[in-house]
């Protein structure tokens, strides 16, 4: 990675930790980050029961030891603490995070073209989905 890549990314982390309607989680191990999660909450008066679960990511080498799985569950737990019971997410369409995303509970709304850009800057369409909490 280059160094403006290392800079931007310094300072969107820094930004989530100084923002109070997000909370940053993050899975480490002997010091190493393996793993991060965002839970952003909704700011719109009619909307404070649900939040967008953003940036979920496993290091590579640390995929396939259900650190991801754990980062979904404190989500959710943080959620329900915070009276949540609604969340919300997107990801690339067609990769192994709808698989994922499915196989841990969450319900997918539908699809919606060229949504975002990928790290080789294509466009990909995007997979909405939604799980509700129980109390």
């Amino acid at each position: 990675m280059g160094r403006g890549v290392l800079e931007r990314s310094y300072r969107d982390v820094v930004a989530a930790l100084e923002d109070r309607d997000r909370v940053l989680l993050v899975a480490e191990e002997d010091e190493e980050i393996l793993g991060m999660a965002q839970l952003v909450f909704s700011g719109a008066t009619n909307a404070d029961h649900r939040a967008e679960v953003q940036r979920i990511g496993v290091a590579a080498n640390a995929r396939g030891r259900g650190i991801g799985r754990q980062l979904m569950v404190a989500v959710e737990e943080t959620a329900r603490q915070s009276g949540v019971t609604l969340l919300w997410l997107t990801t690339h369409d067609g990769t192994d995070a709808c698989v994922f995303y499915e196989a841990i509970g969450y319900t997918r709304m539908g699809t919606m073209p060229n949504y975002s850009r990928r790290p080789d800057g294509t466009l990909w369409a995007g997979a909405f989905y939604f799980k509700e909490l129980s109390a």
